[in-house]
């Protein structure tokens, strides 16, 4: 194959096919602009992806070592509202381990990986060119994203999910003993926190008082605690439908849901037989992109709408009791809710 396919961004999604294309022997060079090994704003909760999808994009051997989280409990202001066993296992890992791991294995096939390098705007347009570069970013968004790893810190089970009014914050287990915080909040203009204080500040504002003086006395990795904000959920908004996107950069699901990262997974699996194609002279490049975007919509369309259906339900007062009614009745429906934001 002569035609060379460039990633702009590397991220899971573009990583990841970066690895699945190098081991197809394709010409491949991912720019990103930052370096490795770094921390992301992320759940770092591999939830949904199956294994042949891994096997496919040439990852799976890299998660071998990834902690198997098993159990849930959902907590709200007041307490407890649910304590279940997931259908299935969910891989936590940090992005900054599984990162760098995926971008030593591109480098190791023979893949050409430049950091701290933009692809520029105008060539992003190009022939060959993929679009992995995270979420896009947009101007009056609500939501606030907040990051840190606690150190040797104690879970009532495998993750713990805290609702607010307002927001909502999980923490799962990965490597070395760490776990990982990770939530999402409704923007309030008169918080102005520091760095250090954010999440302390916004899971005070949103009830969980709590919960914010157990992780603020908690031992942090100060390099980890991070904040992302200017996006929105959902399918992305783009002007032109032919350029070839992946991750982030078409669709971002609710972080409830757990299914982020294997949605990005997902996306560059999907995207390597139209590649091939292309590589074959069967398809043109707009063509790729058309498809692509058409071929995830409809792939991701019902878990994401599940998704934006379930998250200001989770982030009401009201809705969060009405949950802990139907709970202890027996009518929460939480296996196909859980299933829904993954098929």
């Amino acid at each position: 194959m002569t035609k060379e396919i460039i990633i702009a961004g590397g991220g899971i999604a573009g990583l990841s096919l970066g690895i699945a294309l190098r081991e197809r022997g394709v010409e491949t060079t991912l720019c990103d602009a930052g370096h490795y090994p770094r921390h992301r704003v992320c759940g770092e909760f591999i939830s949904g992806v199956s294994d042949e999808t891994l096997e496919i994009l040439g990852v799976k051997s890299l998660l071998v070592d990834a902690e198997r989280n098993k159990t849930t409990t959902w907590c709200g202001p007041s307490g407890n509202i649910l304590q279940r066993t997931l259908p299935k296992p969910a891989l936590g890992i940090s992005r900054f381990r599984l990162d760098e791991r995926m971008a030593q294995r591109f480098v190791e096939l023979g893949g050409t990986l430049n950091e701290g390098e933009r692809v520029p705007a105008e060539v992003t347009k190009s022939e060959g060119v993929i679009l992995a570069t995270g979420r896009p970013a947009t101007k009056g968004s609500q939501w606030l994203g907040l990051k840190t790893h606690l150190l040797d810190f104690e879970l009532q089970t495998d993750l713990e999910m805290h609702l607010g009014d307002g927001g909502y914050l999980g923490m799962s287990r990965i490597e070395d003993r760490k776990v990982n915080a990770c939530g999402l909040f409704k923007i309030r203009p008169e918080l102005k926190a520091s760095k250090g204080t954010t999440m302390h500040e916004y899971l005070s504002a949103i009830g969980l008082k709590s919960l914010a003086e157990r992780i603020h006395s908690a031992e942090k990795d100060p390099t980890s605690q991070l904040g992302v904000s200017a996006f929105i959920l959902g399918e992305q908004k783009h002007e032109s439908k032919s350029l070839v996107r992946l991750g982030d950069q078409e669709a971002i699901i609710a972080p409830l849901s757990g299914n982020g990262m294997s949605m990005a997974f997902e996306s560059s699996a999907q995207a390597i037989p139209l590649i091939e194609a292309y590589l074959d002279s069967k398809l043109r490049w707009e063509e790729v992109g058309d498809l692509l975007n058409r071929q995830l919509s409809r792939r991701f369309r019902r878990r994401i709408r599940v998704a934006n259906f379930l998250n200001p339900m989770l982030t009401s007062r009201r809705m969060q009791r009405g949950i802990t009614k139907l709970n202890q009745f027996s009518l929460l429906p939480f296996k196909s809710l859980y299933e829904s934001t993954r098929s």
